[in-house]
């Protein structure tokens, strides 16, 4: 009898210990791949200077990490809902304004949307936009005109959650055609913003204090 407890006992310990792996692993799954810049860029058809507005493939989201237990979980969500333009002057980033539609980012559980647009998160009914805005001029004279992707770093505000603050983006950019294409993210706390997300499952499950807003922005220019 004795035995057969200790067996029971190291079964439950066993399931105990893999349920997070089992969890991330057949029910999570994997998280959306980091947004990048589309392959096979042209050289540029037009000059980099004017006024710029978001295109319609142009996509936005988060990546957050949780804890289950001991397993660290990386999940993700996704919106093509962003509005916003940009005015470039002598090869300078002069403005840019970016709005998200909150409300609209879905990621793939259900469950998990609701929760991050209610009230323990974004609070999208109260907040229903983000926004990305830049003020401070930016030179771009190392974006080439081949095709060929440049890195840069970009000092911005963000607002999120009815707070703004100064953050930076680590963008690439790069001249496609017609287009300029903008990938890029945007590491924040979620406390800076007012924000204080839970424990779930009665704490078992936790969110984590970093978050990354990522991008991909389309511009084509008026």
């Amino acid at each position: 009898m004795k035995r057969r407890w200790l067996v029971l006992v190291v079964l439950l310990v066993a399931a105990v210990a893999a349920a997070p792996w089992g969890f991330r692993t057949f029910v999570e799954g994997s998280p959306e791949p980091a947004l990048t810049l589309p392959a096979g860029a042209q050289p540029a058809t037009t000059g980099v200077d004017g006024s710029w507005t978001v295109q319609p493939d142009s996509q936005a989201g988060y990546r957050a990490r949780q804890k289950l237990l001991y397993q660290p979980i990386e999940v993700s969500g996704r919106t093509s809902k962003i509005t916003g333009s940009a005015t470039v002057a002598e090869s300078r980033l002069v403005s840019a304004d970016f709005v998200v539609d909150a409300a609209s980012l879905q990621s793939a559980h259900r469950g998990r949307d609701e929760k991050f647009r209610g009230t323990d998160v974004m609070d999208a009914g109260k907040f229903p936009t983000a926004e990305v805005k830049v003020t401070t001029p930016v030179d771009l004279t190392s974006v080439p005109d081949t095709g060929k992707a440049a890195d840069v770093e970009i000092p911005l505000t963000v607002t999120l959650h009815g707070v703004t603050r100064p953050e930076s983006a680590h963008t690439s950019i790069q001249r496609n055609g017609d287009r300029v294409d903008v990938a890029g993210s945007i590491p924040i706390r979620f406390a800076d913003y007012g924000i204080h997300p839970p424990a779930l499952l009665g704490g078992v499950l936790e969110i984590q204090p970093e978050a990354t807003i990522e991008f991909l922005v389309r511009l084509a220019k008026n």
